[in-house]
């Protein structure tokens, strides 16, 4: 989509990266609005952030952009799991 997200966002599975993806997969795509979503902690301003989240939003990304986001919630339970038995 040509975004440039991970310039912006250090890690892209933390609250604001995970809170822009959500809201682009329910179909919010305004650069502004997305930004928005952004963590008070995040290094970066919500003008820095729009500006990385200007592309081209072709489908077929988007159509993968789910799947890549349920798969990560998907390996991410079992570590969850280690975790709190580690606990």
């Amino acid at each position: 989509m040509n975004l440039k997200l991970t310039q912006v966002v250090s890690d892209i599975t933390g609250v604001t990266g995970m809170a822009i993806l959500r809201a682009i997969i329910a179909g919010e795509r305004d650069p502004v609005t997305l930004a928005t979503l952004r963590n008070p902690h995040c290094h970066h301003d919500e003008d820095d952030i729009a500006k990385a989240l200007h592309g081209t939003w072709h489908a077929e990304p988007l159509f993968a952009l789910p799947q890549a986001l349920s798969l990560y919630a998907f390996y991410h339970q079992p570590l969850a799991r280690c975790d709190q038995q580690i606990k």
